[in-house]
């Protein structure tokens, strides 16, 4: 089985990112999405989900949607008054059945870092 996990920090104060709403497109050969996935984090800013892949699923594209500007907006004490990034999309594939795809990011109201670890 595959799985996907992450784990949101806030770069602002440096608190774990919980309750934050993530959704998993995926994406066919034509560019049509469906919803693949829907979860939040949990308190300590991680969510993880196991799954089987079919050989289909291999050859898409997939499209993390994290909804870091309603995480900030919601939680006064982080919020900015210019605050203009909505949302952190990142695309991926995912080929393996047997791997673990992780996607840490660090978040602020106004920008992100991501990357990949096993």
């Amino acid at each position: 089985m595959a799985i996907l996990s992450s784990h949101l920090l806030n770069s602002v104060n440096g608190e774990h990112a919980g309750k934050v709403k993530i959704k998993i497109f995926i994406i066919d050969q034509n560019g049509n999405k469906d919803i693949f996935l829907e979860t939040s984090t949990d308190i300590g800013g991680r969510m993880s989900e196991e799954f089987s892949l079919s050989e289909k699923d291999k050859s898409c594209e997939f499209e993390m949607v994290v909804a870091s500007g309603e995480y900030f907006c919601s939680n006064k004490d982080h919020a900015l008054s210019e605050r203009v990034v909505s949302e952190i999309v990142i695309k991926f594939t995912m080929k393996d059945n047997n791997k673990k795809y992780h996607i840490p990011i660090m978040m602020s109201p106004n920008s992100y870092s991501v990357w990949w670890s096993e």
